[in-house]
């Protein structure tokens, strides 16, 4: 029983208990001691506030109105009008117990009650405001690129968020939520004045900008701004660094090695390992292979050997740059592709594997490029067990509704297989996600509630922030027998 309920109860049980004699007149025209006792309003009170204390307060209110509204004045008119007020307000029946408070108030002002109804028409007016509070729409502020190459990509993931929201709409009048869009044209010197705008136009929660490079140009202006900033596919460690209020949806490469390590220990129960990376423009293998090295070290495990390929022929002759001797030192080796033809690069490296005699000496551990791998059947001999951060279960009831509606809307399903597929289900997961956490408190605390959530499964990614501001949910598979099944 919360305090402003516990308090009315109290409150009750103290006008009861006090005999309720105190009452005054409109015009004060009575003396107190010519206010008359009616035994049978004396009767209908008690009934009433047998019924009251039973909880049964419909029940109460209409026993109390009977003794104000049924006989004339007497010695329990104005208890009776107070506890009816409260009785339509544990009844939730808000506007009917302001109207009886105020009653009470305006005819019988020199009513010792005053006080009294004053608090319980200040608590029901409390609820009404509330009430009204929850009923005004919520918003989602969406910031994404609508220019040339882009427009594609950006109507697939406001789809999905489109989507989740008129699901939301539909089965939750009471806690609407309204979108609001905003193009970036792709511009970071764009970005930080359309946040700024939507801050100051009290959005709850802006989801965008696409790119890295948007969205640390707005990731700095929403953290001034004190509104939480969800990117959905920035990767760039600097978004979400150092800050309270921006988000990273896309887990970081650094982060992904870092999962990986962490599944390999926990989930694999592997103590020593060998890491071998390649150099690339974008060193996404190397920040891959830095992560997972820094979480063995944490966790005091073994890396063995360390090896920074120099382009993607030495994946073919890793018995040059490694040596059979030194692959045969770890128990599994992690192997974080990256570039556009990691196909080959995957089959390069197992046919090195295969030369060497590695079959069923070693475990490879990957990473997403790994869910492509082109032998299955091979991949199994080395137990390839990989991390991906995306997957959608295409027999799933859920995830066919949500693909006819991306119809509907747009005139194809959405495919998880390609790009435009992937956002469209990102953001329907991503604002699913958030539509509970915003609806159930004030956008001062909403990032702490998003880090005290529990990790949430989606139709295609996983999100869980309960250890920082980067994503760290990802799923984890593993060839076995020619075939793929997923481990967690």
């Amino acid at each position: 029983m919360g305090i402003t309920r516990r308090w009315l109860f109290t409150a009750c049980r103290f006008v009861v208990l006090a005999g309720l004699i105190a009452t005054a007149t409109p015009a004060s025209v009575y003396a107190q001691d010519a206010i008359p006792t009616i035994e049978d309003a004396e009767l209908v009170f008690g009934q009433g506030v047998d019924a009251f204390e039973s909880g049964d307060y419909e029940t109460a209110h209409r026993r109390f109105r009977v003794v104000f509204e049924t006989y004339e004045l007497n010695r329990k008119t104005t208890a009776a009008l107070l506890m009816a007020a409260k009785a339509l307000y544990r009844a939730d029946r808000f506007e009917e117990a302001v109207d009886l408070s105020e009653r009470l108030i305006e005819e019988y002002p020199s009513s010792g009650y005053l006080e009294e109804a004053r608090r319980v028409r200040r608590l029901a007016n409390g609820q009404l405001d509330r009430e009204a509070a929850r009923r005004e729409p919520r918003e989602i502020g969406v910031l994404l690129p609508l220019r040339d190459d882009d427009a594609t990509l950006s109507q697939a993931l406001f789809t999905g968020v489109r989507i989740a929201v008129d699901e939301h709409n539909r089965l939750n009048e009471e806690h609407p939520v309204r979108l609001v869009f905003r193009d970036t044209y792709a511009n970071p010197s764009r970005a930080p004045s359309l946040v700024r705008e939507l801050a100051a136009a009290d959005v709850d929660v802006l989801i965008g900008p696409l790119y890295s490079s948007e969205a640390m140009a707005a990731a700095e202006a929403a953290e001034l701004a004190r509104v939480v900033l969800v990117a959905p596919l920035a990767n760039n460690e600097a978004v979400s660094e150092g800050r309270e209020y921006v988000f990273q949806a896309n887990p970081t490469f650094t982060m992904r090695g870092r999962l990986m390590a962490r599944f390999a220990m926990r989930g694999l129960l592997l103590d020593n390992f060998g890491i071998i990376a390649e150099r690339d423009p974008e060193q996404i293998s190397e920040r891959m292979a830095e992560g997972f090295q820094d979480e063995l070290m944490l966790s005091g495990k073994q890396t063995h050997y360390y090896r920074l390929l120099q382009s993607q022929n030495d994946w073919g002759q890793l018995a040059d740059t490694v040596g059979a001797d030194t692959l045969g030192r770890a128990e599994a080796v992690y192997l974080p592709i990256a570039g556009g033809e990691s196909i080959a690069r995957i089959d390069a490296a197992l046919s090195s594997f295969d030369r060497m005699g590695m079959s069923n000496q070693i475990r490879v551990l990957g990473n997403t490029e790994w869910h492509d791998a082109p032998n299955a059947s091979r991949a199994s001999r080395y137990a390839t067990t990989y991390s991906n951060d995306f997957y959608v279960e295409g027999e799933d009831a859920s995830v066919r509704a949500f693909s006819r509606r991306f119809e509907e809307i747009v005139g194809e399903a959405p495919d998880p297989e390609n790009t435009i597929g992937r956002l469209a289900y990102t953001g329907y997961d991503l604002t699913r996600y958030l539509l509970p956490l915003i609806t159930s408190g004030s956008a001062s605390n909403l990032s702490d509630r998003i880090h005290a959530a529990s990790t949430y499964q989606g139709l295609g990614i996983r999100l869980d922030f309960s250890r920082g501001n980067v994503n760290e949910a990802l799923y984890y598979f593993r060839y076995q027998d020619g075939r793929l099944r997923m481990l967690r």
